[in-house]
């Protein structure tokens, strides 16, 4: 069993060795197609952390209460409503800072009084949905006059992402296509080329596994090394210039480890079947 598996890895490497420029061609080309998946990838990953920044910072409510409510109840109210909620109270000066750092202090310095209401605010986890049904809920309470939250804001993250996901999906289906079709035009040019070895493999009693799977490994081969290229040239690059990249969100190195592990093993599945499909074809 031992001598088969060294015997096969050996026939394998010789014949990618064999191919020469079809297999060198073929690895080329996957690294470039998979290139853009990790490029992708990468942006995902990164476009995903800062919705979710975004989110953070946007999942809100802000209850404005009437003059003649009580603060306190409201907020223990809604703190027991709602027990997975942080709940605070803003009183006026806190509403007239917040309201002088968005706006700038010229609206109020014209007024005698501090005209702005006492608010109780909320951060939510959850959907767009969630968070909109929920502030419907809240506006109800006793007390309360109005009430204020980002919803349009998460709904269009929500929306950008999902429409990120299925962008990248067609994508990658697509550039699966371009990986597959690659490799099974180098594994046949590899296999008319050793035209007369199969014929003496066939004489000498070989089976059809012994016969096939050298060629099915070549496949992954081209696979694997164009998938490892695909993933260390652009990760290099980005690496090198993450001082220099002005993000809204810090620069994770796990973004590179998980987007190259997933393009090797998506040019290496590609490869696989692009060379196994093609030997299984051929040798009919």
């Amino acid at each position: 069993m031992i001598g088969q598996v060294v015997w096969l890895a050996r026939e394998s490497l010789r014949g990618f060795g064999r191919a020469g420029g079809s297999a060198l061609a073929s690895t080329w080309s996957t690294a470039l197609a998979c290139s853009l998946l990790f490029v992708f990838l990468c942006l995902f990953q990164f476009g995903t952390d800062w919705a979710a920044q975004e989110r953070a910072k946007q999942g809100w409510v802000e209850l404005f209460l009437t003059d003649s409510a009580k603060p306190d109840s409201v907020l223990n109210l809604a703190r027991a409503r709602f027990p997975g909620s942080q709940a605070v109270l803003v009183d006026k000066e806190t509403a007239k800072r917040r309201f002088v750092e968005r706006f700038g202090p010229e609206m109020l310095e014209a007024l005698d009084s501090n005209p702005l209401p006492i608010s109780v605010r909320l951060r939510l986890d959850g959907s767009a949905r969630e968070v909109a049904t929920t502030a419907l809920e809240l506006g109800r309470l006793p007390g309360v006059e109005s009430m204020d939250s980002p919803q349009g804001e998460l709904e269009r993250l929500e929306t950008l992402r999902t429409w990120g996901a299925r962008g990248g999906l067609l994508a990658a289906v697509l550039l699966f296509g371009v990986v597959f079709g690659v490799i099974r035009n180098a594994i046949q040019l590899s296999l008319k080329s050793r035209d007369r070895l199969i014929d003496n493999m066939r004489i000498l009693g070989a089976n059809r596994w012994q016969i096939e799977a050298p060629f099915a490994i070549e496949g992954v081969l081209q696979g694997l090394l164009g998938g490892i290229l695909a993933s260390a040239l652009p990760g290099l690059g980005l690496w090198l210039a993450r001082g220099a990249m002005v993000l809204p969100v810090s620069f994770d190195p796990l973004w590179v480890m998980r987007s190259a592990v997933a393009t090797v093993g998506f040019a290496s599945l590609a490869g696989a079947l692009g060379g196994w499909w093609t030997v299984r074809r051929v040798l009919r």
